[in-house]
């Protein structure tokens, strides 16, 4: 071998250790510049309220391969991120209020639980939108805002099935029969309603009752009618019956009267005790005697 020829084969050398050296430097380099990116950008996400983002990016840069610097900070951060995340734990019932877990939960649209297991589940804090979903079942939609550093927050549904499959067909009790042949429960509002036939008794008294005012006010004006005349014509001498017929009308306004009350106040017990009635004004009949009468007045209260 030559000079010219050694002296190559020591520059060759030379140059391969030279990038073995640089490859580490190199690389160390590219992990630093990667460590301080993640430092940043967890440091943004933080901020921004993205704290289980923020913890994987603070979890990136607190690597052995990151600077001990970085690594310090990135530690801190991410304790503190790790205290301010906020959990939540899941669950569901059906119609009967037993435990389901086969329901999937998305959190604004993304998939948060394939399954209800019990367990707590991390979120980012702020307004949200739980859809509970499961099948067979109508889905629920909860509105609910989160807090930073809530932790163990118990978040429940109640699913129900659609109601297109509740209807079913009429039974004779007048609930609906379900497609697997159980019975379903009236509706609340069905069953708050009460049978047409047990108005007939209140509208029957209420007629005897305003039949009962017709009459007392014909007799009554009547009997005036001709008390006016007899004082003017013939009193104090007036024909006995003359005075008789008189008294005869004053007699049969009255009862008519009391018939007309009594038929007015059975009405309005028999609407009170026929039921269940929405919003039913209470009522209340009040009789007080008078110089050759009485008189009755009806109050309500709406």
């Amino acid at each position: 071998m030559n000079q010219r020829t050694a002296r190559r084969s020591l520059v060759a050398a030379a140059a391969v250790a030279a990038l073995a050296c640089l490859q580490p430097a190199r690389a160390r380099a590219a992990d630093a510049e990667a460590c301080f990116t993640a430092s940043e950008e967890g440091q943004r996400l933080r901020d921004d309220g993205h704290l289980r983002d923020a913890r994987a990016r603070f979890i990136a840069c607190g690597a052995a391969a990151c600077p001990a610097l970085v690594r310090s900070d990135c530690a801190g951060w991410l304790s503190d991120v790790t205290a301010r995340v906020p959990t939540l734990i899941l669950s569901a019932q059906d119609e009967q209020g037993q435990d389901v877990a086969d329901v999937q939960v998305t959190l604004d649209g993304a998939r948060l639980a394939a399954r209800l297991d019990g367990k707590a589940v991390e979120v980012d804090p702020g307004e949200h939108v739980l859809r509970f979903e499961r099948a067979g079942s109508a889905p629920v939609a909860l509105r609910l805002v989160v807090r930073e550093g809530e932790k163990l927050r118990r978040v429940s549904a109640r699913l129900a099935r659609p109601a297109t499959a509740r209807a079913g067909a009429a039974t004779p009790g007048g609930g609906a029969v379900a497609p697997g042949g159980g019975a379903i429960a009236p509706r609340e509002d069905e069953a708050a309603s009460p049978p047409a036939s047990s108005l007939l008794l209140p509208i029957a008294l209420g007629g005897v009752a305003a039949a009962g005012g017709v009459a007392y006010a014909a007799l009554g004006l009547s009997a005036r009618a001709d008390a006016d005349r007899l004082r003017t014509t013939c009193a104090p001498r007036c024909a006995e019956a003359d005075v008789d017929a008189v008294r005869t009308k004053v007699i049969a306004a009255n009862v008519a009267f009391g018939v007309g009350v009594a038929a007015l106040g059975g009405a309005v017990a028999a609407l009170l005790l026929r039921g269940p009635m929405p919003a039913a004004p209470a009522a209340a009949v009040h009789v007080v005697p008078l110089p050759g009468g009485v008189a009755a007045a009806l109050g309500a209260r709406f």
